[in-house]
């Protein structure tokens, strides 16, 4: 690893929309290189007299703050990609998950995971089943209300029931 092939892979994911295919050992590679920078430069500033004049711990410097700035920035824009493949997962529908490094798949299968708990809540909550986000009590205190939350929680068939119906619904008021 080396500022030019962080840089070349910075610019190539700039030009895609998709992720580029990256080695799995990319971010633990990016981090090598930059410690070993930081060793460099430590090393260089310990030699010389002074070592805020020293050309060579300048240009370590430069360069050690060029790379940690280029990993960010191509880390921010592979985040944002990531997060618009695990809403279109969350919403089955096709999200190609080629390019993803081991913590890039770590972060889309919980965000996916996190995206489809929210709707169902938030269908719940829609079809008056749900409790208060922030106390998790049931909201018009009805008894019925209270007595549903109280029960063991709903099965995955109980769930997809209440997604028909209000897809069912939905689909009456608008025709």
């Amino acid at each position: 690893m080396n500022l030019d092939e962080l840089r070349s892979v910075q610019s190539k994911e700039r030009r895609k929309d998709s992720l580029q295919q990256l080695r799995d050992s990319f971010y633990q590679d990016v981090a090598a290189y930059i410690e070993d920078l930081r060793a460099e430069r430590d090393r260089r500033a310990e030699q010389v007299d002074n070592p805020f004049s020293d050309d060579e711990v300048g240009r370590l410097s430069d360069e050690l703050d060029t790379a940690e700035e280029v990993a960010e920035s191509l880390y921010e824009r592979r985040v944002g990609k990531v997060v618009k493949l695990a809403s279109f997962a969350a919403a089955d529908m096709s999200a190609d998950q080629e390019g993803l490094t081991h913590e890039e798949q770590a972060l889309f299968d919980d965000l996916v995971d996190r995206i489809k708990r929210n709707k169902a809540n938030v269908l719940d909550v829609l079809a008056g089943e749900g409790g208060s986000p922030a106390t998790g009590t049931a909201d018009s205190g009805a008894a019925a209300d209270t007595a549903e939350s109280s029960a063991s929680p709903p099965t995955e068939v109980d769930t997809n029931r209440r997604r028909t119906d209000h897809y069912r619904r939905r689909e009456r008021r608008r025709r």
